[in-house]
Protein backbone atom coordinates (compact mmCIF):
# COMPACT_ATOMS: atom_id res chain seq x y z
CA UNK A 1 0.00 0.00 0.00
CA UNK A 2 1.67 3.66 -0.92
CA UNK A 3 1.14 6.33 1.48
CA UNK A 4 -0.21 9.56 0.16
CA UNK A 5 3.38 10.83 0.33
CA UNK A 6 4.95 8.62 -1.85
CA UNK A 7 1.67 8.57 -4.56
CA UNK A 8 2.18 12.49 -4.26
CA UNK A 9 6.33 11.82 -5.15
CA UNK A 10 5.48 9.20 -8.18
CA UNK A 11 2.73 11.71 -9.86
CA UNK A 12 5.57 14.62 -9.19
CA UNK A 13 8.04 12.42 -11.38
CA UNK A 14 5.50 11.72 -13.75
CA UNK A 15 5.07 15.14 -14.53
CA UNK A 16 8.00 15.72 -14.40
CA UNK A 17 9.55 13.16 -17.11
CA UNK A 18 6.11 14.61 -19.05
CA UNK A 19 7.42 17.83 -19.11
CA UNK A 20 11.32 16.80 -19.73
CA UNK A 21 9.78 14.81 -23.05
CA UNK A 22 7.20 17.56 -24.49
CA UNK A 23 10.75 20.30 -23.96
CA UNK A 24 12.22 17.76 -26.29
CA UNK A 25 9.84 17.86 -28.75
CA UNK A 26 10.29 22.05 -28.89
CA UNK A 27 11.24 23.61 -32.32
CA UNK A 28 15.55 23.73 -32.38
CA UNK A 29 17.22 25.84 -34.54
CA UNK A 30 21.12 25.27 -35.19
CA UNK A 31 23.62 25.41 -37.81
CA UNK A 32 23.20 28.92 -38.40
CA UNK A 33 25.64 30.96 -40.67
CA UNK A 34 25.52 34.86 -41.44
CA UNK A 35 27.86 35.21 -43.66
CA UNK A 36 27.01 38.25 -45.91
CA UNK A 37 24.13 39.64 -43.79
CA UNK A 38 23.81 43.28 -43.72
CA UNK A 39 19.96 44.43 -42.20
CA UNK A 40 19.59 47.20 -44.95
CA UNK A 41 19.12 43.98 -47.26
CA UNK A 42 15.85 43.29 -45.84
CA UNK A 43 14.63 47.07 -46.31
CA UNK A 44 15.79 46.46 -50.07
CA UNK A 45 14.03 43.28 -50.17
CA UNK A 46 10.55 45.23 -48.47
CA UNK A 47 11.02 47.84 -51.32
CA UNK A 48 10.93 45.51 -54.20
CA UNK A 49 7.26 44.83 -52.18
CA UNK A 50 8.13 40.68 -51.79
CA UNK A 51 10.50 37.93 -51.34
CA UNK A 52 10.51 34.97 -53.16
CA UNK A 53 10.49 32.09 -51.57
CA UNK A 54 11.23 28.46 -53.04
CA UNK A 55 10.45 26.04 -51.21
CA UNK A 56 11.13 22.69 -51.81
CA UNK A 57 9.73 19.30 -50.31
CA UNK A 58 6.98 18.65 -48.58
CA UNK A 59 6.74 17.09 -45.18
CA UNK A 60 3.31 16.74 -44.76
CA UNK A 61 0.38 14.62 -46.27
CA UNK A 62 -1.36 17.45 -47.42
CA UNK A 63 -1.55 19.67 -50.96
CA UNK A 64 2.01 21.69 -51.38
CA UNK A 65 0.44 24.54 -52.45
CA UNK A 66 -1.39 24.79 -48.87
CA UNK A 67 1.72 23.66 -47.18
CA UNK A 68 3.52 26.85 -48.99
CA UNK A 69 0.75 28.93 -48.19
CA UNK A 70 0.94 28.23 -44.45
CA UNK A 71 4.90 28.54 -44.34
CA UNK A 72 4.85 31.99 -46.21
CA UNK A 73 2.27 33.38 -43.63
CA UNK A 74 3.87 32.15 -40.93
CA UNK A 75 7.23 33.70 -42.34
CA UNK A 76 5.58 37.37 -42.46
CA UNK A 77 6.28 39.35 -39.93
CA UNK A 78 7.92 36.91 -38.49
CA UNK A 79 11.34 39.26 -38.56
CA UNK A 80 12.58 42.59 -37.49
CA UNK A 81 12.27 45.56 -40.16
CA UNK A 82 9.42 46.56 -42.61
CA UNK A 83 7.06 43.87 -43.39
CA UNK A 84 7.90 41.31 -46.13
CA UNK A 85 5.12 39.18 -47.58
CA UNK A 86 7.23 35.65 -48.90
CA UNK A 87 5.57 34.30 -52.13
CA UNK A 88 6.39 31.34 -54.18
CA UNK A 89 5.24 32.78 -57.66
CA UNK A 90 7.25 36.00 -58.34
CA UNK A 91 5.19 39.08 -59.38
CA UNK A 92 5.58 39.95 -62.85
CA UNK A 93 7.65 43.57 -62.02
CA UNK A 94 9.70 40.95 -59.80
CA UNK A 95 13.47 42.26 -59.59
CA UNK A 96 14.98 41.63 -56.73
CA UNK A 97 18.09 39.05 -56.78
CA UNK A 98 17.02 37.68 -52.92
CA UNK A 99 14.93 34.91 -52.50
CA UNK A 100 14.71 31.85 -49.92
CA UNK A 101 15.31 29.34 -50.40
CA UNK A 102 13.85 26.16 -48.20
CA UNK A 103 14.72 22.62 -48.02
CA UNK A 104 13.00 19.52 -45.57
CA UNK A 105 15.17 16.43 -45.09
CA UNK A 106 18.45 18.17 -46.19
CA UNK A 107 21.49 15.81 -46.46
CA UNK A 108 23.78 16.22 -42.95
CA UNK A 109 26.33 16.84 -45.32
CA UNK A 110 25.03 19.41 -47.86
CA UNK A 111 26.38 23.16 -46.66
CA UNK A 112 24.74 26.10 -46.59
CA UNK A 113 25.98 27.50 -49.87
CA UNK A 114 24.65 24.40 -51.88
CA UNK A 115 21.11 25.91 -50.55
CA UNK A 116 21.40 29.12 -52.86
CA UNK A 117 23.45 26.87 -55.78
CA UNK A 118 22.12 24.46 -58.32
CA UNK A 119 19.30 21.94 -57.43
CA UNK A 120 19.95 20.67 -53.24
CA UNK A 121 19.01 17.15 -53.16
CA UNK A 122 17.22 16.04 -50.30
CA UNK A 123 18.08 13.28 -47.81
CA UNK A 124 15.91 10.31 -45.93
CA UNK A 125 12.98 11.55 -44.35
CA UNK A 126 13.51 11.07 -40.04
CA UNK A 127 10.22 9.66 -39.17
CA UNK A 128 10.19 11.22 -35.85
CA UNK A 129 11.71 14.73 -36.73
CA UNK A 130 10.94 17.34 -39.28
CA UNK A 131 14.00 18.65 -40.51
CA UNK A 132 14.86 21.70 -42.52
CA UNK A 133 17.42 24.04 -43.92
CA UNK A 134 16.72 27.80 -45.52
CA UNK A 135 18.93 30.23 -46.72
CA UNK A 136 18.79 33.69 -48.08
CA UNK A 137 20.35 34.03 -51.46
CA UNK A 138 21.23 36.99 -53.51
CA UNK A 139 21.23 34.96 -56.93
CA UNK A 140 23.66 32.08 -56.29
CA UNK A 141 25.68 33.85 -53.67
CA UNK A 142 24.56 32.41 -49.96
CA UNK A 143 24.13 35.83 -47.55
CA UNK A 144 22.59 33.88 -44.43
CA UNK A 145 20.97 30.47 -43.39
CA UNK A 146 19.82 28.47 -40.41
CA UNK A 147 18.77 24.70 -40.20
CA UNK A 148 16.20 23.26 -37.66
CA UNK A 149 14.25 20.59 -36.13
CA UNK A 150 10.48 19.75 -34.79
CA UNK A 151 8.96 16.27 -33.52
CA UNK A 152 6.95 15.15 -36.53
CA UNK A 153 3.46 16.70 -36.82
CA UNK A 154 0.55 15.75 -39.18
CA UNK A 155 -0.10 19.44 -40.04
CA UNK A 156 1.99 22.57 -41.37
CA UNK A 157 -1.05 24.43 -38.91
CA UNK A 158 0.76 22.71 -35.56
CA UNK A 159 1.38 25.95 -33.19
CA UNK A 160 5.17 23.94 -33.13
CA UNK A 161 5.57 23.57 -36.88
CA UNK A 162 5.27 27.17 -36.91
CA UNK A 163 7.18 28.38 -34.27
CA UNK A 164 9.93 26.66 -35.87
CA UNK A 165 9.23 28.61 -38.79
CA UNK A 166 9.37 31.71 -37.07
CA UNK A 167 12.58 30.80 -35.48
CA UNK A 168 14.11 30.40 -38.94
CA UNK A 169 13.12 33.46 -40.44
CA UNK A 170 13.94 35.53 -37.77
CA UNK A 171 17.19 34.10 -37.47
CA UNK A 172 17.37 34.24 -41.59
CA UNK A 173 17.32 37.75 -40.70
CA UNK A 174 18.73 39.15 -37.66
CA UNK A 175 18.64 42.68 -36.47
CA UNK A 176 22.15 43.72 -36.62
CA UNK A 177 25.14 41.63 -38.09
CA UNK A 178 26.34 39.41 -35.82
CA UNK A 179 29.49 39.25 -37.43
CA UNK A 180 30.32 42.79 -35.96
CA UNK A 181 29.79 42.56 -32.73
CA UNK A 182 32.00 43.31 -29.36
CA UNK A 183 31.77 46.43 -29.69
CA UNK A 184 32.26 46.74 -33.80
CA UNK A 185 35.30 45.08 -33.47
CA UNK A 186 34.95 42.07 -36.42
CA UNK A 187 34.55 38.97 -34.62
CA UNK A 188 32.98 36.16 -36.86
CA UNK A 189 30.72 33.51 -35.21
CA UNK A 190 29.61 31.69 -38.64
CA UNK A 191 28.63 27.84 -38.24
CA UNK A 192 28.63 26.15 -41.76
Amino acid sequence: MAFKGQALGRSALVAAVAALVAGCAAPTTYKWNWAQWNPDKLGYAAGQGAMLTDIRGNPFNAPKTAVDATITDTMYKSHFGPPVPFVTQAPEDYKSPYRVVMLFDPKETMSSHELCTGEPEAGDPDGGVIKVAAALCAQDIHETSVWGTVARTSSPDDPEFKALIRQMTTQLFPNEDPNQRDNGNNVRRRRS
